[in-house]
Order: structure tokens, then sequence, then C-alpha cells
């Protein structure tokens, strides 16, 4: 991974967090580059605990790649991050389900790989402010996690 896209992913990383403790929860990045979520998000009571997998694109949002065997994914929320490098950052929630109903594969026109070798991917479509296809109950929905519990 270069520099660059390793700083793209910093600032993914750490939008996300400060958009998330803004709301109320208690963040705390992973290891970088460990295998799954890059982040918890904790209520103040400690009672729910979410893993965040963080997918950064530094400008105009890429397709993002689910691999050969999307069945393996356990991290229950994504969040896709926009036009990281820009002012007009943008987030979208997303569910792992939510991922999966819409997750597509490699059709091998241009690969010319057989089926079971070709990954599958998430649409940018999805995560595109403005796009026909776009997630709007997504677009910065910090709210889909849930409220953090407030001790009393």
């Amino acid at each position: 991974m270069s520099n660059i896209a390793q700083i793209t992913g910093n600032i993914g990383l750490y939008h996300v967090a400060r958009e998330l403790s803004l709301s109320g929860w208690n963040v705390m990045p992973t290891v970088r580059n460990a295998r799954g979520a890059d982040l918890y998000a904790a209520s103040e009571d400690e009672r729910t605990m979410h893993p965040i997998q963080v997918k950064a694109h530094s400008g105009k949002p890429q397709d993002t790649s689910l691999g050969l065997h999307p069945e393996t994914i356990v991290t229950p929320w994504w969040v896709f991050v926009v036009y990281t490098r820009t002012p007009e950052i943008t987030c979208y929630v997303l569910t792992l389900g939510e991922i999966h109903d819409r997750m597509g594969r490699d059709p091998g026109t241009r690969s010319r790989k057989p089926e079971q070798e070709r990954i599958f991917w998430l649409h940018r479509k999805y995560y595109t402010p403005g796009s026909e296809s776009e997630m709007k109950e997504a677009r910065n929905a910090w709210h889909r996690l849930g409220v953090p519990r407030v001790i009393l």
C-alpha cells in the first residue's frame, strides 16, 4: 500500500472516529491493517459494542473489493468514506446484510478467469453522492448504529 493510500485510510478512519465520538460513542481504533474491524464503538455503559470496517476513497468513489469469499466477512457495520481528501467528505453507514444484498461478481469479460476465481465487489453507485442508486438513507447516517446509552 502506498503512503498516499495509508494517509487516506487514516483520514477516513479518524474522521469516522470523530463523528462517532461527537454522537456520544467511545471509539477505539484497532491495529492498522489487521484482519477484521478497523475500530470499535462502545456505548457509555459498555452494553453496546459495534465493530466497524472503514473504507476510505480519496476522491471520487471506487468499487470496493469483497474478495473471493464474502461469506467469511463478519464485521457487521461498514462505513464508506468518500471524497476523503476534500471539504465534501461524506460517509455511508451500511450493515453487512446491505452489502451482501447489493454485491456483484466480476463478470470475467476482461479477466477471462473462471467463475470460482472472480472476486465480489460492492459497486460505487451505492455510495456515490447524487448517483441514481445512492443509498441516501445511509449518507452520514450515524443514527443507524443506535443511540449510545447514558448512565443515569
